[in-house]
């Protein structure tokens, strides 16, 4: 569930499914190439749509690379880079997006760790200069805290605030805002 504190008329519904093969190629560098499928529902009855009628559905192709760093005991620094082609439909949503992300992370206690983080998204729309649309490209930095619990050996709490701003070629899209996530991670399988 999204929830937007000052235009609740945006408010949305999310579902993802994730699909991944990991190759872990060092004791600190490790890869995966995946699948991802994200659907976006409705969350409020309009005069032009219901709750529940999906708006976006997106699937996602990626390639990603990460590092883990030890710096002591217990503060790490983790990299991460991710290519994506994302087909998404309605078509005008497709694009291929560059993802970079870096964090210091603290472990407090064996199952708490805390963590200052920056991410950078490059986003290219592949749909483009058709019936007059122009080419669209966006930036996208997020700057953020974050606290992780973990619950068992498969699942974890994961609590993320912080700031995010942009630029994007599109005249109505502002990326400049705060934001609050809570989210509840639970792996079903490894193979």
């Amino acid at each position: 569930m999204i929830r937007y504190v000052d235009q609740p008329k945006y408010n949305y519904n999310q579902l993802v499914f994730n699909l991944g093969i990991y190759q872990q190629f060092s004791k600190r560098m490790y890869g995966e190439i995946g699948w991802s499928n994200q659907q976006f529902f409705h969350a409020k009855n309009s005069d032009v749509f219901q709750v529940g009628d999906r708006f976006l559905n997106e699937n996602s192709l990626h390639l990603s690379l990460g590092r883990r760093d030890p710096l002591t005991d217990k503060l790490t620094l983790d990299s991460f880079y991710e290519l994506s082609w994302k087909l998404a439909d309605p078509d005008d949503r497709s694009r291929i997006m560059n993802s970079f992300w870096l964090s210091l992370s603290y472990s407090l206690q064996k199952p708490l760790q805390v963590g200052l983080n920056y991410q950078l998204n490059l986003s290219d729309f592949t749909e483009s200069d058709r019936q007059g649309v122009a080419h669209r490209t966006d930036q996208y930095h997020r700057l953020y805290g974050s606290i992780i619990y973990r619950v068992s050996g498969s699942s974890s709490l994961n609590l993320q605030t912080g700031f995010s701003f942009g630029d994007s070629t599109a005249s109505n899209i502002d990326f400049e805002s705060w934001f609050l996530n809570i989210n509840y991670h639970l792996k079903i399988g490894e193979f």
